[in-house]
C-alpha cells in the first residue's frame, strides 16, 4: 500500500517538474545551452521579435509576419569550429502551428535534403536549411558542415516530444508524393495554399468553428491528384458542411467523403475509378467514453437513508409485535388456562423480610 502511494507521488512529481521545465524552455535558453558549449561563440547580439506582426522584419523574414500561432523570433550568428551559422528560431504556440508553417514553407519552397536529418522532419530551401520538432521551427544557412552540427545541437536541446498532429496521421500514406503534405489552421492560409491548388474557397469550410485541414498529393493510375482532409469538432458540423457543399456543387458530389467529424475532398481527378480509389483509403474511427456521475453526499441523500433505517426498523419492530401476540393467541387457543391465564397461582418463594 505505502509502496503503491510512493510510486504514484514519484510519477506525479516526474511529470509536473518534466512539464514545468519544457513550459519554462525559451529561444535564449536554447542559444544559451548552446553558447556553452566548446567550440560555438556567438557573433554579436541575437535580433529578437516577440510581437513579428509589428516587427521591423528584414526581407528574409517578411514572409513570415502573418504566420499562425507565431510566439516569437529570434536571429542569432554563430561562430563554430567548422565555419559561420545564421540561425533563426521561430516559437510557437504548439507543436500543431509549429508543423503547420513548416508544412506550408515546405510546399512551397522546400526541396529534400537527403544529407539533412535534424529534428523531427526536414527539408531545404535555397541556401536555408529547415527542420520542426516540438513547438519550433529552426531555419539555418551558413556553411555546410557547421550547419550540420548545429541543427545536431539544437535538436538535442529542444524538450518535448513530437508527432504529426492526428489529423495528418489520416492522410493515406500509400501512393503519397514525399513532401507534399501540408497541414493549415487558418482560412487566410488555406485560401493561399488551396485556394489555387484545389480551387476552394476557405471562407465556406468552417475555419471560424474551429476545423483543420490536411492535405497532400498523390498518383493514382499515372494521374496525380490532391486529397484535403477537413476535420470538425462534430460530426453535426461536418455534416452541414457537406450538405452545403452538395447543395452548391452536386455535380462533384463523388468526389467528396464524409465519415462522422471527418470531411474528404478529392480534386485534380476527373477519373471516377481514381477518385473512388483514393477515397477508400481514408478511414476515421471514433471512440465515445461515457462516464456516470458519482452519487452526491448532500443533506438530501443523507436524510432519505436515515429515513429508510428508521422505515426498516419500525416494520422489524411491527414484524416482531405481530408475532408474539399471534403466539400468545395461538397457545391460548389450543391449550387453554395451561399456560396463560391459569386459575391456580403458581408456587411463590417468599423471604418475609419484614418479620
Amino acid at each position: 500500500m505505502f509502496q503503491h502511494g510512493f510510486r504514484s507521488a514519484l510519477v506525479v512529481l516526474v511529470f509536473l517538474v518534466s512539464t514545468s521545465t519544457l513550459q519554462g524552455q525559451s529561444r535564449d535558453s536554447l542559444i544559451q545551452s548552446v553558447s556553452a558549449l566548446p567550440g560555438w561563440t556567438v557573433s554579436g547580439p541575437p535580433a529578437i521579435f516577440n510581437d513579428p506582426t509589428t516587427a521591423k522584419l528584414g526581407p528574409d523574414l517578411i514572409s513570415i509576419r502573418d504566420a499562425y500561432g507565431l510566439s516569437g523570433v529570434t536571429v542569432q550568428d554563430w561562430n563554430g569550429a567548422k565555419g559561420k551559422v545564421r540561425s533563426a528560431i521561430f516559437q510557437f504556440t504548439d507543436s500543431g502551428a509549429a508543423y503547420s508553417f513548416f508544412s506550408i514553407r515546405r510546399k512551397f519552397d522546400g526541396t529534400p535534403a537527403a544529407d539533412f536529418s535534424a529534428g523531427t522532419e526536414g527539408f531545404q530551401s535555397g541556401k536555408y536549411r529547415y527542420f520542426w520538432q516540438s513547438k519550433y521551427v529552426v531555419r539555418l544557412d551558413g556553411d555546410g558542415s557547421a550547419v550540420d552540427t548545429l541543427a545536431g545541437i539544437l535538436s538535442e536541446r529542444i524538450l518535448g516530444g513530437t508527432q504529426r498532429p492526428s489529423l495528418s496521421n489520416h492522410l493515406p500514406s500509400k501512393n503519397v508524393v514525399a513532401g507534399s503534405e501540408i497541414y493549415i489552421l487558418d482560412s487566410a492560409n488555406f485560401q493561399r495554399v488551396e485556394g489555387q491548388e484545389a480551387g476552394m474557397d476557405a471562407s465556406s469550410l468552417g475555419f471560424d468553428l474551429s476545423a483543420e485541414a490536411a492535405a497532400a498529393d498523390y498518383r493514382v493510375d499515372g494521374k496525380t491528384g490532391h486529397l484535403v482532409l477537413m476535420l470538425y469538432p462534430t460530426q453535426q458540423i461536418a455534416k452541414k458542411i457537406a450538405d452545403q457543399m452538395n447543395s452548391a456543387s452536386p455535380e462533384s458530389a463523388s468526389s467528396r467523403k464524409r465519415i462522422g467529424p471527418l470531411l474528404a475532398i478529392v480534386t485534380g481527378i476527373t477519373d471516377a475509378s481514381a477518385k473512388e480509389t483514393l477515397l477508400e483509403q481514408v478511414h476515421y474511427q471514433s471512440s465515445v467514453t461515457w462516464s456516470e456521475p458519482q452519487p452526491g453526499l448532500g443533506l438530501g441523500p443523507i436524510v432519505v437513508t436515515a429515513f429508510t433505517f428508521i422505515g426498516l426498523l419500525v416494520g422489524i419492530c411491527i414484524i416482531a409485535g405481530v408475532g408474539l401476540g399471534g403466539r400468545r393467541l395461538f397457545t391460548k387457543t389450543l391449550y387453554p388456562n395451561r399456560i396463560f391465564d391459569r386459575e391456580k397461582d403458581g408456587e411463590i418463594i417468599q423471604l418475609k423480610l419484614d418479620q
